[in-house]
């Protein structure tokens, strides 16, 4: 694969702000074209391009760049694995900065005869960078399913986490967990029987990584067990948390903080069951960010408001969301399940859904308070302690949480989710 570099930066240059050594950020977008564009994110300014599989720019969320400039392209296969997924190779594609290489996913489908029954082993790793660009970070839930006619009746999985060196080689086993055995009764194990699932920084594991045990459900999921894998002396061990996490949108602090979206529980084409919050979790202390039900007043409504992303400051001091919804402007909104008319609450959820997407920053003190709304924006990250990157109107913005101001780009982008800041 011919790949096309400008100019070449393989590490963040430093910076001393408050007494403290930072790391300058570095601002990546996917073009469509197919390439991986850097810029200065003090002048926006290209700095080089890199030349990435076709694929790639149509698959934003399988893309990964540490601070570095490594990128990672690595397509989500998940289970269950059909025969036809390990008979043509699945690679990841990685760039260290220089060169690019192909690494094989080590897709596993393996069938043998029990009696009556078969079983069928199988494994779809997961791959991420590691922060300090030496090591490509591996998580894989192995399965071994007893089916009867390609029904499944139990499966039995052990999590697995591993690292290999930048080209794949050189496993190294992190951690494992075997859970018991799980019964199948709807015939598809993964609607009732826990699969492990990680979340891993932006910038790549460095030294922690959050694991849970999720079931996909048939009509929602659930989030059985989560567990805060943290390294130490070259030793990762495990510590249970307290609650089981769903969908984790950042954590810094070695894990100490996490910002932890609770999504609908609404199913079966409703919308709007349960009330959306996002809380962040700070050593045992928990702080509400964001309440649909106490912000929107849109418990009668089949429409639900939620966080789609959100960062927590560099000080940690205040968390940056984007807030979005289930329904546009000038849709129809149907009552919800067991909702009553109601004109006033009606026409605030009306107005609200013309300001959005919206950028939201609260603080995190013990009674967080709003200290920016943007309308129509969507957020990128934090430049720094007090300037966020947005994108409005498919531009590139800078915006100072402290002063209010604005800082309009000449980069055009596609959305956020083009848009990589680490």
């Amino acid at each position: 694969m011919l790949l096309a570099v400008s100019a070449l930066v393989l590490s963040a240059a430093p910076m001393f702000a408050q007494g403290k050594l930072v790391m300058e950020k570095r601002l990546w977008v996917l073009r469509s074209s197919g390439e991986m564009v850097e810029y200065d994110p003090s002048t926006f300014a290209a700095k080089q391009t890199v030349k990435i599989p076709v694929e790639a720019s149509q698959s934003p969320q399988s893309i990964a760049i540490n601070r570095l400039g490594q990128i990672l392209f690595a397509p989500a296969v998940s289970l269950p694995l059909a025969e036809s997924d390990t008979q043509s190779p699945h690679k990841l594609w990685f760039w260290n900065g220089r060169t690019a290489t192909a690494i094989d996913l080590g897709l596993k489908r393996e069938v043998t005869t029990t009696g009556s029954n078969q079983a069928v082993t199988e494994s779809a790793p997961a791959v991420y960078l590691s922060a300090d660009g030496q090591h490509l970070f591996w998580f894989a839930s192995q399965a071994r399913r007893l089916q009867r006619e390609d029904v499944d009746l139990s499966v039995t999985v052990e999590w697995q986490a591993w690292r290999t060196d930048t080209n794949g080689a050189g496993r190294e086993d992190l951690a494992s967990v075997k859970l018991p055995e799980c019964r199948c009764p709807t015939g598809t194990c993964e609607e009732s029987c826990p699969f492990g699932v990680v979340w891993i920084p932006n910038n790549g594991v460095a030294d922690f990584f959050l694991m849970t045990q999720f079931v996909a459900g048939k009509t929602e999921p659930v989030y059985k067990a989560s567990a805060l894998y943290k390294e130490d002396g070259g030793k990762w061990t495990a510590t249970p948390l307290a609650d089981a996490l769903r969908r984790v949108g950042d954590a810094a602090a070695g894990g100490a903080v996490v910002v932890e979206a609770i999504p609908d529980t609404g199913c079966c084409g409703w919308s709007n069951q349960s009330n959306d919050q996002t809380l962040v979790r700070n050593n045992g202390k928990t702080i509400t960010v964001f309440d649909e039900r106490a912000s929107y007043k849109n418990a009668d409504y089949d429409v639900s408001f939620y966080t789609s992303t959100a960062q927590l400051s560099p000080e940690l001091d205040a968390v940056a969301m984007t807030v979005v919804a289930t329904a546009e402007v000038n849709q129809p909104i149907e009552l919800s399940e067991q909702g009553q008319a109601d004109p006033e609450e009606s026409k605030q959820i009306r107005k609200a859904l013309t300001e959005l997407p919206a950028v939201e920053v609260r603080t995190l003190s013990d009674a967080p308070h709003r200290v920016a709304f943007l309308p129509h924006a969507t957020l990128v990250g934090w430049l720094n302690e007090r300037e966020l990157l947005i994108v409005e109107d498919h531009m590139l913005v800078t915006y100072n949480v402290s002063t209010g101001t604005r800082r309009r780009s000449n980069v055009r982008v596609e959305d956020a989710a083009h848009v990589f800041l680490r």
